[in-house]
């Protein structure tokens, strides 16, 4: 399969940054990696703790799940394809026929309110209250410049065990200013983010041809 991101960044070796912990560096990229389905006695949420909602589709597609209003789902799916969401988890049709599972990744800014937000999305998935979903992660996008603080950082780790992978997009200075980003303008940080979740977005996809 042609990789449409592999001309996007290319580091040197000196870029490359050592792992650590349980987390892995991909093309100079750390990605979190917690838990790979769902859980054994995680309850899931009813409406009055935040549930999101569903919706029918059966398109062989990219699903990009804001969790909470102003995620950057939108930005993600203009930048790399795919579906929008908008706040509702896909479900496939019950129509006699099979279907593959949606290819989903979370995403949330990584304030309090997106954190907390997408702890709630990770528990949900993870009492197995979505089969119809292949889950790959949560992408949590900055929403300040800077170093991350603490509390955050801290959550952001603990969060991230509840789902197979998580992503962290640095800050884009060109989206707050314009409202818009493209390739060409974007700092390189992250781009190479982006670059790294194109490429698993792409490979998840190519694992799920319908049948």
């Amino acid at each position: 399969m042609d990789n449409r991101w592999a001309e996007l960044v290319s580091p040197s070796l000196e870029e490359q940054t050592r792992p650590i912990f349980e987390d892995v560096v991909e093309e100079t990229v750390t990605v979190l990696r917690g838990a790979s389905g769902p859980q054994r006695g995680v309850t899931g949420l009813t409406e009055h703790e935040g549930r999101l909602g569903r919706f029918l589709t059966d398109a062989h597609d990219v699903f990009w799940l804001g969790v909470h209003g102003g995620a950057g789902e939108s930005v993600l799916t203009d930048l790399l394809g795919g579906v929008s969401c908008h706040h509702r988890w896909p479900l496939r049709p019950d129509d006699g026929t099979q279907h593959a599972r949606a290819t989903v990744f979370l995403v949330a800014r990584q304030n309090k309110r997106g954190l907390d937000a997408a702890r709630l999305a990770a528990r949900d998935w993870a009492a197995g209250a979505h089969p119809d979903v292949d889950l790959q992660g949560l992408v949590l996008v900055a929403d300040a410049p800077g170093r991350t603080p603490k509390p955050l950082a801290t959550a952001t780790r603990v969060i991230s065990g509840g789902v197979p992978s998580t992503w962290v997009v640095p800050w884009i200075e060109e989206l707050r200013l314009t409202g818009a980003v493209d390739w060409a303008s974007m700092a390189r940080e992250p781009r190479k983010v982006l670059t790294a979740l194109g490429e698993a977005a792409d490979e998840a996809l190519s694992e799920r041809t319908p049948q």
